[in-house]
């Protein structure tokens, strides 16, 4: 139990127990409105009774062996059920007081906003931010972009013409609608304020990123992980996780997964009957394109009919364009632009053209290209150094890395000693252990990684905490 608080403050939470006596949920009067008693089975239930209200704020839960034996399971199922919904934020366990319901409203962001490290370190990698020495120079683009846009007046359309027509000009597929956003996380937010109502089923992949994850459960939803491998989601996990009737599939086609893997074509092909037969609506996230190393693969290219792709340029051209790009299902995107129009809620016009004159830039096109290797190169270096030291770590590509290590607890605080700061795996999974892996930021550059690599893999021959 002593890990479960600590689990809670890791996220940035600290819920005080209320002052007055919760009321109490008895053992026997939750167990019948239990009919799956799988750790998940009940985890996903209590779930939409929280989401749905009749579980209230501050409810106080039966404790671990009651609701074990009113069910007639062992303790560690419902132990396993307690530790997702603490996960999902939908409860708070306190050693001495007991579990309780926190409610969906304190999910929003919480994931994302758990991963900058909590405490001040001379060197950050618990985030991937783009390494500010290899970004394009923006002055020249922004001046451009007011001298020829006529900005005294309201713009006619929500796309700039000069962006769009580059855009459509390189999109993978032939898109039926097309708008822009504040960036790509702004683009999945909408597209799940159009598609998504409470409850519906969200396939993602076992690790994803952690705003993605937010997104879904902001919006009240059931994320559904997927097993991948290097080339992404798996055919055989992906097939049966259909029959639930799951509205949207939301993947991290290749740079901005957490886990490293790169959608293949041959993949795609194995993936494609499967999703073809059903409504899903699919929503690529490529937000790293122009720093991808790996050939650019869409599902949109085979089911054009059910594919959105989004893509930003935060990461290659710099943070402060917050331009996105979104296109694939016309029926969504319409209604996204729609919502844009009566809201005022697109991206300024004049950063729109900033970003159209650094895609066609000569000395912008080869800072990405020196950033694309360097990238590369860095990410290739920290992995060669967990491998020396026996560890393993997955992907193909990407701008951090992603390691089992059995103490990831002890390795976090170790390095932290030193200065370095390093993500827990906590916020990118939905279920299992996420507190046996790390994310190591790769965008950076450093000559520590000898040093992280012998931390972890010291972490790793320990017990686990």
């Amino acid at each position: 139990m002593l890990q479960s608080r600590t689990a809670d403050q890791q996220h940035g939470v600290a819920d005080a127990v209320p002052a007055r006596r919760p009321e109490r949920l008895h053992a026997r009067a939750l167990a019948l409105m239990l009919t799956d008693q799988s750790a998940r089975g009940i985890a996903d239930r209590l779930g939409e009774l929280i989401y749905s209200g009749e579980l209230v704020q501050g409810l106080h839960l039966p404790t671990v062996r009651a609701l074990a034996a009113a069910l007639h399971v062992g303790p560690t199922t419902i132990a396993s059920a307690w530790a997702q919904l603490r996960q999902r934020g939908l409860i708070h366990c306190d050693r001495r007081h007991g579990s309780f319901v926190r409610g969906p409203g304190r999910l929003a962001g919480r994931r994302y906003a758990s991963l900058p490290f909590p405490v001040p370190v001379r060197l950050d990698l618990s985030t991937a931010f783009p390494d500010p020495a290899l970004l394009p120079d923006l002055a020249g683009p922004m001046a451009a972009a007011v001298t020829g846009t006529h900005w005294r007046s309201y713009p006619e359309d929500t796309v700039d013409v000069h962006l769009a027509a580059l855009l459509r000009a390189t999109w993978p597929f032939e898109a039926e609608d097309f708008t822009v956003t504040s960036g790509a996380h702004d683009a999945v937010h909408r597209i799940a304020d159009v598609v998504l109502q409470p409850h519906d089923r969200v396939l993602v992949e076992e690790v994803a990123g952690a705003s993605l994850l937010d997104i879904v459960e902001d919006h009240r939803a059931q994320a559904m992980p997927i097993r991948c491998d290097d080339e992404g989601p798996l055919p055989e996990a992906l097939e049966p996780a259909l029959a639930s009737h799951p509205r949207m599939l939301l993947i991290q086609s290749r740079m901005a997964s957490p886990h490293g893997h790169a959608l293949t074509r041959r993949r795609a092909r194995a993936l494609v009957p499967m999703l073809a037969g059903s409504d899903i609506v699919i929503v690529e996230q490529d937000t790293a394109h122009e720093l991808a190393p790996t050939p650019e693969v869409s599902l949109g290219e085979f089911l054009p009919g059910q594919t959105l792709l989004v893509r930003s340029w935060n990461k290659s051209h710099g943070p402060q364009l917050r331009v996105g790009a979104l296109a694939g299902v016309g029926r969504v995107v319409a209604r996204v632009r729609a919502r844009q129009r009566s809201t005022g809620s697109w991206p300024s016009v004049l950063t729109q053209r900033a970003l159209a004159q650094m895609l066609t830039d000569p000395q912008a096109q080869e800072t990405i290209r020196l950033a694309r290797a360097r990238y590369r190169q860095r990410r290739h270096r920290m992995i060669r150094a967990l491998r020396d030291h026996g560890l393993a770590p997955t992907g193909v590509a990407g701008l951090s890395v992603w390691v089992h290590v059995r103490n990831a607890g002890t390795a976090i605080r170790a390095l932290a000693g030193d200065g370095i700061g390093i993500a827990s795996g906590v916020p990118f999974v939905v279920h299992g252990d996420g507190r046996s892996h790390v994310r190591i930021g790769t965008t950076l550059h450093h000559d520590q990684e000898a040093h992280i690599a012998r931390t972890l893999a010291e972490a790793h021959r320990g017990q686990p905490d």
